[in-house]
């Protein structure tokens, strides 16, 4: 009779355990949408041929979380119909010995960071460019901790021409930033807590059957 008493209580209260520690191990995940309209400088620099080394930096009024600056490298490769075609891998346009490119959007406490996929086409005869493409997001800091997304950007620019061609313009990029929070997994530690407090539940009961007997 006092097993079949035992097993009532015990058997919720092992459920509960177990519910306590598949809960701990579920990850939840953060959307920011995130929407910014940036003043922009890309300065394109030969470095081979038709190959140059292109800087670009921008500043927004109205970006969300502290991202209202960003820069970024890449390399670029122009046709003889003033397309340009925009890649973060030198060596992939044959020339060796550049860094790799990169994207940085906040240079406070929060961060996102990323690659671009782009291209764009330029306009001699009015001196004006159309570039469009996307930012992949691959990490950040601040609340940016293990974000990931996928940003469009369309861009307007006007083209000054020299040694280095400088464009100056404006850049709107927009998309869903996801930042997944880690949970840690249930631990030996966990297990152990809850043997224990289902240990000292049984002792004290069983002292009070032996009382009241």
């Amino acid at each position: 009779m006092i097993f079949n008493s035992l097993k009532v209580w015990l058997f919720p209260l092992a459920l509960t355990l177990v519910g306590v520690c598949s809960n701990a191990a579920k990850a939840t995940q953060t959307i920011y949408p995130f929407t910014g309209d940036y003043r922009t400088t890309v300065n394109i620099t030969p470095i081979a041929g038709d190959i140059s080394q292109v800087f670009e930096v921008g500043v927004s009024d109205d970006a969300p979380y502290g991202l209202e600056l960003y820069k970024g490298l890449t390399y670029s490769v122009l046709d003889s119909k003033g397309n340009l075609t925009f890649n973060n891998n030198p060596e992939a346009f044959g020339v060796q010995g550049y860094p790799l490119g990169y994207i940085q959007f906040g240079d406070g406490t929060n961060k996102l960071f990323g690659t671009s996929d782009a291209s764009a086409a330029v306009n001699f005869d009015n001196l004006t460019a159309k570039g469009s493409g996307l930012v992949y997001i691959t990490g950040g800091e601040g609340i940016f901790k293990n974000a990931t997304a996928t940003l469009l950007f369309s861009e307007d620019d006007i083209v000054n021409l020299g040694s280095t061609i400088t464009l100056n313009g404006l850049a709107k990029v927009s998309g869903s930033i996801k930042v997944s929070q880690k949970v840690p997994e249930p631990t030996t530690t966990t297990a152990l807590v809850g043997i224990g407090l289902i240990g000292v539940a049984f002792l004290r009961r069983r002292s009070r059957l032996q009382s009241t007997s």
